[in-house]
């Protein structure tokens, strides 16, 4: 049996994976690359949508589903098919987008993202300050949805974080993956929810998840994964939840993972 057989590493992207805005290194690059011909599975969790992971094919190709929309959507990349998602009711997403609208009006734009046509494209619609009826905008919207978001100053951020989960937290989710933007999406849901799923429901004789971040959204990822990594440049919260906390994500972090794998199955072995 190959070395890494049963290991799946799902990682964040931005600010753990990437060194910079879309750059992976070679470093990286090649300890993947390893790591995936000794039998272990590699893939992203990441807010974006599956097709980020094309941002990376170049230096890095995912060999097991995506975990994207913040966990929301479990997408298989390969044959193009959502395998399971997690979504919210349009009119509880109403409901809050009105309560924001009516208290918060410094919120600059509010966003929604939903599936259209074949479930390959997940397509944002967005609501400015000053655009006008919430009726109007949600009419437009299936009845089910993914993720939304607000943007806004960090110190508004913060408080209308504080706010809503008090508010609406039997009902969703809200994290923070940079200071000017908040992330809601459904209480059930989350990056680890979705790689949980995977181990249990999709017969890749899964043994050990590796969840590896650096910010809020990243919190379940390290809660449900078997090992939970916290780059050295992670938020206070992440480091809190990790297992291990390692190099930051401009040394290589992913690399440092791997090798440490490696290093524990080796010392098992004596």
């Amino acid at each position: 049996m190959k070395k890494f057989q049963g290991y799946l590493i799902c990682t964040d992207c931005d600010g753990t994976l990437t060194y910079e805005a879309g750059k992976v290194s070679e470093e990286n690059a090649r300890a993947i690359r390893y790591f995936q011909q000794e039998g272990g599975l590699f893939t992203l969790a990441t807010g974006r949508f599956p097709g980020h992971a094309y941002e990376f094919r170049e230096k890095v190709q995912v060999n097991a589903p995506v975990v994207a929309l913040n966990g929301t959507v479990l997408y298989d990349l390969e044959n193009k098919r959502v395998l399971h998602e997690w979504t919210a009711e349009k009119k509880d997403c109403f409901r809050l987008f009105d309560y924001i609208h009516r208290n918060f009006p410094d919120v600059r734009e509010l966003w929604v993202n939903y599936t259209y046509q074949d479930s390959v494209s997940f397509k944002p619609a967005e609501h400015e300050a000053g655009d006008g009826a919430l009726e109007a905008f949600f009419d437009r919207l299936p009845d089910r949805l993914y993720k939304c978001l607000s943007f806004q100053e960090p110190e508004l951020t913060l408080r209308i974080q504080r706010d809503l989960k008090q508010r609406f937290g039997d009902w969703f989710r809200f994290d923070r993956s940079w200071p000017e933007g908040l992330e809601i999406q459904p209480a059930y849901s989350g990056k680890g929810i979705a790689v949980q799923y995977m181990k249990e429901n999709l017969g890749a004789d899964i043994h050990t998840t590796v969840g590896v971040g650096d910010y809020e959204n990243d919190l379940t990822l390290l809660e449900y994964a078997d090992i939970g990594y916290a780059v050295e440049n992670a938020v206070g919260c992440v480091k809190e939840a990790a297992n291990r906390i390692t190099v930051s994500n401009q040394e290589h972090a992913i690399a440092r993972i791997i090798r440490d794998l490696e290093a524990g199955l080796e010392k098992n072995k004596k």
